[in-house]
């Protein structure tokens, strides 16, 4: 079969930003185009917002923090308003004809569908439903839809209650009826074993064997890291570009430095690359942050320690972002000498670069290469993730990272065998500390640690693991009949 053939469809709420979502879904589409011989020409976008594209459709009904999403995460466990029901049904038939005409318009061979098993796409979710179930209804067998199960409902503790209106929709969520799964994590394969026995799924065992499959979150290596001198006496930094040259100084660190009286070379930085979401637990960094301080300060070194959080605010419905601020003006008022700065870097970073009224912004999927270059860390104290995106991308840049060792970790990037410096349990302890200031101050130590990670994600998470383990289930899809 020729999937290079193939018109091919892809949704979700967003499309080309900074989300974990939007980078898995730019990778699947550089290994489709690379390493199966799709014309780029052949892929199409349905979301609510996309970065400048070809081939892109967009309507706000997809949006995950619009009004109708907002009302349905708010009610999801509480006794539901008269009007609920029929504002879902109502706006997820709307989905259903967009989804309709967008596949009549492109001739869509196959629609890959991401995200659809969490509330925040709950709309969304529901609409495909209603549409493939009137396909099959009215005998139609194509577009086959492929779903992308990055979350889900029953993977997060507040929407362990639902209400009886949303329980009517939640078959939908991602639904037993698609023609494909793909899971990011193991975990997820037994979640949705689960779900198919809740709706008394008759096809389970081939379409598990058939239809579904693991692809693990993976990474480029953007430099050529092969090439440096590892053995080297000083830090192996990957090089910082003529743009990225302004950086400090836009996002401000360049006055908070010069009005401290400190220089570049007495300033440490701490990446926090992640969206502002409180199972990022970014709180945990800023506590890192001030112990670390405390921890030159032992060996009489005066530091300024920039943490920077490169990731944008605002999703899930939380007041995450005032919280940490709130939570920093105390820590501040604690250690009223401290040389600690956090700086919210999403005012000047987008999914790209770009120039807008002689304002300059920076591409997310570059701010860890300009902090290894700077001889940074990352701190990455998740509480919960699906995979790891983030984590990957820091890695791949050539930055040493602190974590925490939430569950996925454990059973699906552990066993490759990184070199992560850890704690559990979101625990802050001193042997951390200790082991973030070593590496800090011996490059020999950092540059190791780098290499050997930078190897494993070379060898074991590129990106042709998607295509390698995509194809087989695509051909899978049109060619196997489920019994």
């Amino acid at each position: 079969m020729e999937i290079s053939h193939f018109n091919i469809g892809i949704m979700h709420s967003l499309i080309g930003k900074n989300d974990g979502v939007s980078i898995v879904i730019d990778q699947t589409v550089r290994s489709m185009v690379s390493d199966l011989s799709v014309r780029l020409g052949n892929i199409f976008f349905l979301a609510a917002h996309t970065s400048p594209r070809f081939n892109a459709e967009t309507d706000e009904i997809f949006w995950h923090k619009n009004e109708i999403h907002k009302a349905i995460i708010r009610y999801f466990s509480q006794e539901a308003p008269e009007w609920l029901d029929n504002m879902i049904h109502e706006n997820a038939l709307r989905v259903k004809d967009i989804i309709a005409e967008f596949v009549r318009k492109y001739s869509i061979d196959l629609l890959i569908a991401h995200n659809t098993s969490y509330p925040f796409n709950f709309i969304t979710a529901v609409g495909l439903g209603y549409y493939f179930e009137e396909n099959r209804k009215n005998g139609i067998v194509w577009p086959k839809i492929l779903v992308w199960w990055h979350d889900s409902y029953f993977e997060r503790e507040q929407f362990g209650n639902p209400n009886p209106v949303i329980r009517k929709y939640l078959k939908y969520l991602p639904g037993t009826y698609v023609d494909g799964i793909v899971f990011i994590n193991k975990a997820q394969v037994e979640l949705a074993r689960r779900l198919f026995k809740t709706y008394n799924s008759h096809v389970e065992d081939t379409f598990f064997r058939d239809r579904a499959v693991l692809i693990p979150n993976t990474c480029s290596i953007n430099w050529n890291w092969k090439e440096y001198d590892w053995n080297s006496p000083v830090s192996v930094r990957p090089p910082l570009d003529n743009y990225n040259q302004s950086f400090l100084k836009d996002i401000g660190v360049t006055e908070i430095t010069e009005s401290s009286n400190f220089t570049l070379d007495d300033t440490l930085f701490l990446l926090q690359h992640t969206r502002i979401v409180p199972r990022k637990k970014i709180e945990i960094a800023i506590d890192f942050s001030f112990e670390l301080e405390k921890r030159f300060l032992q060996d009489s070194q005066r530091k300024c320690i920039i943490l920077l959080v490169s990731g944008h605010s605002g999703d899930e419905q939380f007041k995450y972002k005032e919280f940490l601020t709130d939570y920093f003006l105390i820590k501040k008022e604690a250690y009223p000498r401290s040389n600690v700065f956090m700086i919210f870097g999403e005012d000047r970073i987008l999914s790209h670069r770009d120039i807008i009224v002689d304002k300059k912004y920076y591409n997310f999927y570059e701010i860890p290469s300009i902090i290894a270059s700077l001889g940074g860390i990352g701190t990455y104290f998740s509480e919960v993730e699906g995979f790891g995106n983030n984590l990957l991308e820091m890695m791949s840049a050539g930055i040493p990272v602190l974590i925490n060792r939430y569950d996925v970790y454990k059973t699906d990037i552990e066993p490759y065998g990184f070199d992560l410096p850890y704690i559990d349990d979101a625990m802050l302890t001193v042997d951390l500390v200790e082991k973030a200031y070593s590496i800090i101050n011996d490059p020999v130590e950092r540059n190791a640690m780098v290499k050997h990670n930078l190897t494993i994600l070379d060898n074991e998470l590129g990106h042709k693991i998607i295509a390698k383990k995509l194809e087989p289930l695509i051909i899978n899809m049109f060619t196997k009949s489920l019994r």
